[in-house]
């Protein structure tokens, strides 16, 4: 490809014949040959060999803010080089922390070069790191080739996940395996539940002496017995839910919800499924354990804002799959969707506890264009916006779903403690930074 030393000298040499021809001058004439006869013998003087690569990096799969240190290692085993640009392509949403991803350098015959850099990823996705792009000049800077190296690597970045210490949210139905979830019966477990009379066969150690020394009767304590729940969480991933920033829409903080509630479910050693419906449905079956929240993670790191599938048509094909009468969590802004109202009270006809996570989309809106208009905010067309919101939440609640509003300035853990709040009594701890 041309430089713009090469364009010049190209344009210098057609402007040169162009006037030796007008005032018939030897000199000129003999001048402009020289002049493209260097051009034309420079472009097969290219000093891009051959160069092998290869790239390690310290992880394929972190959170949010976490640091990945790359280190990329070049061989030449071609010709000298000469002055050869490296770079290593990066997705935008990835920041440089330590080190730099291009260089500028000489390479002999057999010489080798790492290059090492730390990086940051603020956001969750899924990113492509590379190709390597190569580019070599030619010795009078005229000519410059590029080289790209097919060296491509996928780095998975998961929501982040905040530490829920309890959420009284469980499924009417438990199941009957030993989990975490008290279910107001006796049975194995690890707190008190009542005590009632001896029964031949009880277990000596369940005697309540005490009980016994003062009443005279033999009485044994019973456990309240602990079951694993079934849990669905249900991510609205449509284009709407993109509205915002990059780093601060619908779809990032519902991501970052699911995640945490994933994650504390699974802890508490219970079933979990989830749903993500945008351009197409994606759904994980129920399941326990740390594949489970991995897949879960994984899914919900690939979500991107696409198409618009009406939610009524998600929870009329996902229910015939879902654990009857457990809870589920619908984290959604609820815009653009005619069908919300009909999804919700066909949930709730199934007898599903229904509890819906509701980012406002007109906040996030907000968010970005306050940085240019001030006092946009006040305007009468996001005071209509919010009126029409408002009905729509009343309209929700009276279909018996359990509605949390979600402020996008208000941290997550506040509106995970505002939504344990309608179930009872709850009690968190934040082991980490506020996103909001």
């Amino acid at each position: 490809m041309w430089t713009k030393k090469g364009w010049l000298y190209l344009s210098m040499g057609v402007v040169l014949t162009f006037v030796g021809l007008v005032f018939r001058s030897t000199a000129l004439l003999v001048l402009s040959v020289l002049l493209l006869s260097t051009i034309l013998v420079t472009q097969f003087f290219s000093r891009l060999g051959k160069i092998a690569s290869m790239r390690e990096m310290s992880s394929e799969k972190i959170f949010e803010d976490g640091i990945i240190t790359v280190d990329l290692a070049l061989v030449n085993k071609g010709g000298r080089t000469g002055f050869l640009e490296i770079r290593d392509s990066l997705p935008k949403q990835i920041q440089i922390e330590e080190g730099t991803n291009y260089l500028i350098i000489d390479l002999r015959p057999n010489e080798s070069l790492r290059m090492r850099y730390r990086v940051k990823a603020p956001i969750r996705g899924i990113y492509e790191f590379g190709p390597v792009t190569l580019r070599a000049q030619d010795v009078f800077n005229v000519f410059y080739k590029e080289l790209q190296l097919e060296l491509v690597d996928n780095v998975t970045v998961f929501p982040i996940v905040y530490d829920i210490k309890d959420l009284p949210i469980r499924s009417r139905t438990p199941k009957l395996f030993p989990g975490a979830s008290k279910v107001k019966q006796p049975g194995p477990g690890s707190e008190f539940f009542l005590i009632r009379n001896y029964v031949p066969g009880d277990p000596f150690k369940n005697i309540n002496w005490k009980a016994y020394a003062r009443t005279g009767d033999l009485l044994v304590n019973e456990k309240e017995r602990e079951a694993v729940s079934d849990i669905v969480i249900m991510l609205d991933a449509r284009a709407t839910s993109g509205t915002g920033t990059l780093g601060h829409n619908a779809l990032i903080y519902g991501s970052r919800a699911a995640a945490t509630l994933t994650n504390f479910f699974i802890k508490r050693r219970d079933s979990v499924a989830l749903i993500v419906f945008g351009e197409k449905l994606l759904s994980i079956k129920p399941s326990q354990g740390t594949k489970q929240l991995y897949e879960i993670l994984t899914a919900l790191a690939g979500a991107e804002p696409n198409g618009n599938l009406p939610m009524k048509g998600v929870a009329e094909v996902s229910s015939p799959y879902m654990p009857r009468r457990s809870p589920v969590i619908l984290i959604s802004n609820l815009d653009g969707d005619p069908s919300v109202i009909d999804a919700i009270s066909f949930l709730r006809t199934l007898e599903f506890d229904v509890v819906l996570l509701t980012p406002s989309s007109i906040e996030f809106e907000l968010m970005s264009r306050k940085r240019l208009e001030a006092g946009v905010e006040r305007s009468l067309e996001y005071e209509v916006l919010r009126l029409e919101r408002d009905i729509l939440v009343q309209d929700l609640r009276g279909y018996g779903a359990s509605v949390v509003e979600w402020d996008p300035k208000v941290p997550l853990l506040a509106i995970l403690l505002s939504a344990a709040q309608s179930f009872g009594r709850s009690e968190f701890d934040h082991r980490g930074g506020d996103w909001s």
